[in-house]
């Protein structure tokens, strides 16, 4: 009897598992379909770095940011190295093409990736632009986050001429424009996708935001030329020509710091790390800074002369614009000069996270992309 009622106890019990085994085995939710991966065949420059995003689609139509979820790999490390989980690819010093894979539940996303030697890839983008363009700058992608940021990689050029700033998308079309108040000289964006604007009438720095809408402005001293945003930190920095100051000031306006110099400086450009990069026209050098204004190392000289200069994020290469002889130059670490462009006026520049280099050309009204 005993064995009796367990046996009956068991037949009973063992339809009402069934149910539950087969409602586990169909699963749960929406189907992950695919995997993209943005920006779809990056370029980068020996040395640079760039962060990758993956975008995972659903059989409900759904997508979600998955970058940190994926497995990251580079089928050719000596070209490119990925971080796994991340997706920051790393260009070596060897020229070529990388095929970069996004996994996740057995779904693969890939991408080509090319290395070039910085320079190689030549102008492959130029628009005309309206009144006089003096300074530029890119907002990167690599300072945003998600898989398509708003404003990722639009271009803002100063137009001296008509005191305006105009906003680019990629492919040089402009899509916005705004007054500035005075005339605008250089200009410089943080992570946040706002805007500073020197105003060289009223030797002012203007904060915008992405939208055009000024923020604040606040004083500077003497003669402003150039100016440059720590993307880490969003501290910016002014050069001041007329007294041969460099002045640090906090993301509110507040100044944070000065130090004087013994030559005219005028370019100014900041690195990842906090670096601070300043053109000195007076003996056609390129001086090195801490955040604090300590100088860290050895003139870089310049063969001709040190006007705008820009940076990669990790410092590997400068770019610096030498106008009175109509030259770009590139330096890297050898020390020793490339020519980046020529036949034209060149003025402002500045570098994007891919190693794309924009330059402001006074002569035709142009802006060029390397």
């Amino acid at each position: 009897m005993r064995f009796l009622r367990c046996l009956i106890m068991l037949m009973i019990s063992v339809p009402m598992f069934l149910p539950v085994a087969g409602c586990s085995g169909s699963g749960s939710g929406p189907g992950l379909l695919s995997i993209s991966i943005y920006p779809n065949a990056p370029n980068l420059v020996a040395g640079s770095t760039l962060q990758l995003y993956a975008t995972a689609l659903y059989s409900n139509g759904n997508t979600s940011d998955v970058t940190s979820s994926v497995q990251w790999s580079s089928l050719a490390t000596n070209i490119a190295t990925i971080t796994s989980p991340g997706g920051l690819a790393t260009a070596g010093a060897t020229a070529g093409t990388t095929v970069i894979t996004a996994s996740m539940k057995g779904i693969s996303g890939t991408t080509t990736l090319t290395v070039a030697q910085s320079g190689a890839f030549g102008t492959y983008s130029s628009w005309s632009t309206t009144g006089s363009p003096s300074g530029v700058a890119v907002a990167s992608f690599n300072n945003f986050s998600g898989t398509a940021p708003s404003g990722s990689n639009n271009v803002y050029v100063t137009d001296a001429t008509n005191n305006m700033l105009r906003v680019f998308n990629p492919v040089g079309t402009q899509i916005a424009s705004w007054s500035t108040t005075g005339e605008p000289h250089g200009v410089a964006i943080n992570q946040n996708n706002n805007l500073y604007v020197i105003d060289i009438t009223n030797s002012l720095v203007r904060k915008f935001n992405a939208s055009g809408t000024q923020i604040k402005s606040w004083a500077t001293t003497g003669s402003p030329s150039g100016i440059a945003v720590d993307v880490s930190t969003s501290n910016v920095y002014v050069t001041d020509s007329l007294n041969k100051q460099v002045f640090k000031y906090y993301s509110s306006g507040t100044q944070a710091r000065s130090w004087q110099t013994n030559w005219v400086p005028y370019g100014i450009a900041a690195d990842a790390h906090g670096n601070v990069y300043v053109t000195d026209i007076t003996n056609r050098q390129v001086h090195f800074f801490d955040p604090n204004g300590n100088e860290t190392a050895v003139p870089l000289t310049i063969a001709g002369f040190a006007y705008g200069i820009a940076v990669t994020p990790s410092g590997s290469y400068e770019f610096v614009t030498d106008y009175p002889d109509s030259l770009t130059l590139q330096y890297g670490s050898s020390g020793s000069p490339t020519t980046l462009s020529s036949g034209f006026v060149p003025y402002g520049v500045a570098v994007d996270a891919a190693g794309n280099v924009y330059i402001t050309d006074l002569s035709k009204n142009f802006l060029h992309r390397y």
